[in-house]
């Protein structure tokens, strides 16, 4: 059950009422495409793998959001139809406290495993706490392995005024989309051939006669019904 994306979309959905302008950012390969609203300002990245790190207008409450991708292709050799079992075996409870390492006082609240980053990635989730220089702060990160890439999302903000920014770092989150990189059919276009009955061949030798076998009458001669070989 993703129960996670489920809460994500109730949140973005209570922002339908707002009337800000979104702004849709590409990623310059165009692996993916991203939405925040007009009044969050792209930043400096702050390390090599931040693609894109964009803050809110509200500094005091310092709201963010970063996606970071790096090349993963540990789950390439898996089939579509198991990514979600790749992704929860190695996007782990362990993996995010190694993401969130670098935060002081950093630590998971929950996790969740089997979800998904917008309609394509399957994903896990975790919630976190840190300290930012003396301000508490809580925020939720959602990893995926999409493409041969590493897909790892959060948002955060001041946890004291963290149910202001929820329904938009949800939204934020759920507007991530990935470009296709996995054809929609285990076998491609090909005609599935190898659902065909299967086909089994004489075992007599070249040149003898089977039970099985019968005349062809050639052509000029007077045709009968085909009479099998005794």
């Amino acid at each position: 059950m993703r129960v996670l994306v489920f809460a994500l979309a109730l949140f973005a959905c209570g922002l339908s009422t707002a009337k800000a302008d979104t702004f849709v950012w590409q990623d310059p390969k165009g692996d993916f495409t991203m939405s925040f609203p007009d009044t969050w300002r792209v930043q400096t990245p702050d390390t090599p793998s931040t693609k894109l790190l964009i803050a809110g207008p509200v500094a005091p409450d310092k709201e963010h959001c970063r996606m970071m991708v790096q090349p993963d292709g540990r789950a390439n050799i898996y089939p579509k139809r198991l990514m979600d079992e790749a992704v929860d075996d190695y996007l782990t409870e362990d993996f995010y406290r190694g993401v969130i390492g670098q935060y002081d006082s950093a630590q998971i609240t929950v996790y969740y495993p089997s979800t998904s980053l917008g309609d394509k990635g399957d994903a896990t989730a975790a919630r976190y706490v840190y300290n930012d220089n003396g301000t508490p702060m809580y925020g939720l990160m959602m990893g995926s392995l999409y493409g041969g890439n590493r897909y790892v999302i959060s948002c955060a903000a001041d946890s004291r005024n963290y149910e202001r920014w929820a329904g938009l770092f949800a939204s934020i989150i759920g507007s991530v989309q990935f470009k296709d990189k996995y054809h929609p059919f285990a076998i491609g276009y090909y005609r599935d051939f190898l659902a065909d009955p299967k086909l089994v061949l004489p075992t007599t030798k070249p040149g003898t006669k089977h039970k099985n076998s019968f005349y062809i009458v050639p052509p000029g001669r007077m045709s009968k019904e085909p009479t099998y070989n005794q």
